[in-house]
């Protein structure tokens, strides 16, 4: 498995591909926020480990398995981001503590993360009305009206 360093490489080389199609030592940098001599470092780990094909003043591509690993924990990230987001978390903190939350979860936790994430997104926009009442719940502090007609149903699930 990789470490948590590594994770943030690979996710930040899958991004940096995505985003620019291209993945280079100074702009993993600055993604990262450390110094390129890091980066080169840390790409010659990579390569011997089997995650990147990596040649200096060349960029970096990711190879199968690293494609793989980077995938998965950007998936997570992205899942993490959108749950805190569901939270009404502002976009920018949601984003920064999905990089802090993303290696910490059991892998239980990840599989009902995304299928939480899943259900939500595919649910029908009527049926989330529940969604806009934490929404609601959230600014106000306090309850939507139709809440309070839900306690009934709330106890008969409880009562299952």
């Amino acid at each position: 498995m990789a470490t948590q360093s590594l994770e943030d490489y690979l996710e930040a080389i899958y991004n940096s591909l995505n985003r620019r199609g291209h993945a280079k030592t100074n702009e993993i940098a600055s993604d990262l926020g450390v110094k390129a001599p890091s980066v080169t470092e840390m790409f010659n780990k990579l390569r011997e480990k089997g995650y990147i094909n990596y040649k200096k003043y060349e960029g970096v591509t990711l190879t199968e398995r690293g494609k793989e690993v980077a995938k998965d924990v950007s998936e997570v990230h992205e899942n993490i981001r959108k749950f805190l987001k569901l939270l009404q978390v502002s976009s920018e903190q949601a984003n920064k503590d999905a990089c802090k939350v993303e290696h910490s979860l059991s892998d239980e936790s990840i599989a009902q993360l995304n299928k939480f994430i899943d259900f939500v997104e595919s649910c029908p926009e009527k049926e989330a009305r529940w969604l806009q009442h934490f929404a609601h719940f959230s600014e106000h502090g306090e309850l939507p009206p139709a809440c309070s007609d839900n306690n009934q149903e709330w106890e008969e699930l409880d009562d299952n």
